[in-house]
C-alpha cells in the first residue's frame, strides 16, 4: 500500500526573454573568432622573428583585457545615461519616482520598490519600459536598452559591476527566489534552518526579519548572474520531497523510497540524512544519522522498523549533504504519511487474502477484535460490531478481488 509524501516546498522559474542575449553571444563569438584568426594571419604574413612575437603578445593582451571587461553592466556609464536621456525630464524630482541617481532609484516610488535585484521580470521599472508604457508617447527605449536594463537587474542591480567569479549555476541557491522567507528557511521538528540571504530568523519573536542581504550582492554560494567564471562555491537546496518520496506502510514499520529524486547536474552529493518526526520531536534513522563515526550513506531506500499508530501523521525529513554546502542542514525536504489500517487488512500488509480471513475469524471467536488497532481492520461493515457478517464480507471481497475499494 503506497503513499506519496506531501510536498514541502516547490520552486521553479521559467525565464523568458533570454534568447536575444544568447543570440548576441553567438554572434559575438563568430565575430571575434574570425577577427582573431585574421589578425594572427596578418601578423604571421607580414611580420617575422621578434616583431611577430611582440605583435602577437600585444594583441593577446588586448583580447584578454577586453574579455575581462565584457559582460558586466556598469550602472553609471551604461544605465544612468539611458534614464538621463529618456526619463528624468518627468522622473527627476516628481511623479513619485526619482530616476536621477542610483540611490534614488533603489529607494523606489510611492508604491514601493521598482527594482527587484536578480529578477528583472518582477521589477516594475523593467515591466514599464519593456511594455512601452514608459517613456510615454513615441519615445520607447530601444530593444538594446531594455535588454541592458534587464541584464543590469539580473546581475544584482549593483552600482558597480560585481566580481567576475562566483557561482554560475542557476540551480543553486538564488536571490531571485529569496523574496519570501519560506523558500530558504525550513522548519524541521520545531528547529528553524535559516539558509536565507535576505532573511534572518528572530528566535525571540519566532519570526523572519528582512535584512536584504542580496541587495549588496548574492551571499556566498548563491547564484551570481554577473559571474563569468565559476569559483566552485555553489550551494544547493534540493532534497527529496513530494512525489519523489514513496511510502509503504507495513505491519512492522514503514518503507521510504526516494530513488526518484534527481540532484542538480553540477552538484556533488555526498550523503543522505533522515529524521522521523512526530509531535514529540524528531529522531535520526539508523545508518542515516549525523554522527561523524557513521560512514556516508547514499542509499535511497530505508525501512523504518517502527510501531506506528494508525491515523497519526508522521513526517520524514530527508536532508542532503552536498560537497559545497557547509553541512546537511542546507538541503532538507519533508514528506508526510498518515498510515491507516484498511477494513479487512488484519495484518496490515496492504493486501487481503485467506490469512486476513483466518485472523478475523479468530478475533471474532476470541471476542478481542477491538484490541487490534482499535478494531478498524475487523469492522468490515462499519457497524461497530465484530461478528460473522464481517467475516462473510471479507471473504466475499477477497474472492471478488475488490477489497479496499
Amino acid at each position: 500500500m503506497n503513499f506519496t509524501g506531501g510536498q514541502f516546498r516547490y520552486k521553479y522559474e521559467i525565464e523568458p526573454r533570454t534568447w536575444s542575449k544568447k543570440l548576441h553571444s553567438v554572434t559575438e563569438y563568430f565575430y571575434f573568432a574570425g577577427l582573431i584568426s585574421s589578425k594572427l594571419l596578418q601578423i604571421i604574413y607580414y611580420k617575422n622573428g621578434v616583431k611577430m612575437m611582440r605583435g602577437l603578445i600585444k594583441y593577446s593582451l588586448w583580447v584578454c583585457l577586453f574579455g575581462l571587461s565584457f559582460g558586466l553592466v556598469d550602472y553609471n556609464s551604461e544605465i544612468q545615461p539611458i534614464f538621463n536621456s529618456a526619463c528624468t525630464s518627468c522622473h527627476g524630482s516628481s511623479a513619485g519616482l526619482d530616476l536621477s541617481s542610483y540611490n534614488n532609484i533603489m529607494m523606489g516610488s510611492n508604491n514601493g520598490d521598482v527594482v527587484i535585484p536578480y529578477d528583472h521580470a518582477s521589477s516594475e521599472l523593467w515591466v514599464r519600459v519593456n511594455s512601452g508604457q514608459m517613456p510615454p508617447g513615441n519615445n520607447d527605449l530601444t530593444d538594446e536598452q531594455v535588454d541592458l536594463i534587464a541584464q543590469w537587474i539580473d546581475e544584482g542591480a549593483l552600482e558597480e559591476p560585481g566580481s567576475s567569479s562566483g557561482c554560475t549555476d542557476p540551480e543553486a541557491y538564488n536571490c531571485a527566489d529569496d523574496d519570501s522567507w519560506e523558500n530558504y528557511i525550513f522548519d524541521i521538528g520545531g528547529t528553524m534552518y535559516d539558509n536565507s540571504c535576505n532573511w534572518d530568523w528572530n528566535l525571540d519573536v519566532s519570526e523572519a526579519e528582512y535584512v536584504g542581504g542580496c541587495e549588496s550582492g548574492p551571499c556566498v554560494g548563491y547564484y551570481n548572474p554577473g559571474a563569468s567564471t565559476d569559483d566552485g562555491s555553489c550551494r544547493y537546496y534540493h532534497a527529496p520531497h513530494g512525489n519523489e518520496v514513496v511510502f509503504a506502510a507495513e505491519d512492522d514499520g514503514i518503507s521510504i523510497d526516494w530513488s526518484a529524486f534527481i540532484p542538480p547536474v553540477n552538484a556533488v552529493l555526498e550523503s543522505y540524512h533522515v529524521q522521523r518526526c512526530l509531535e514529540e520531536g524528531c529522531s535520526w534513522m539508523p545508518g542515516f544519522g549525523i554522527s561523524p563515526t557513521e560512514p556516508p550513506n547514499t542509499n535511497t531506500l530505508l525501512f523504518d522498523e517502527f510501531d506506528w499508530e494508525a491515523g497519526v501523521e508522521i513526517k520524514y525529513a530527508i536532508a542532503v549533504k552536498y560537497e559545497n554546502n557547509p553541512y546537511w542542514g542546507w538541503a532538507i525536504g519533508a514528506s508526510y504519511i498518515t498510515p491507516l489500517w484498511w477494513p479487512g487488512d488484519m495484518n496490515g500488509d496492504g493486501g487481503w487474502n485467506v490469512l486476513d480471513i483466518v485472523a478475523l475469524a479468530n478475533c471474532v471467536l476470541a471476542a478481542n477484535c477491538g484490541g487490534i488497532e482499535g478494531g478498524l481492520p475487523a469492522d468490515m461493515n462499519g457497524d461497530g460490531n465484530y461478528n460473522v457478517l464481517d467475516i462473510v464480507a471479507l471473504a466475499n471481497c477477497v474472492l471478488a478481488d475488490n477489497c479496499g475499494g
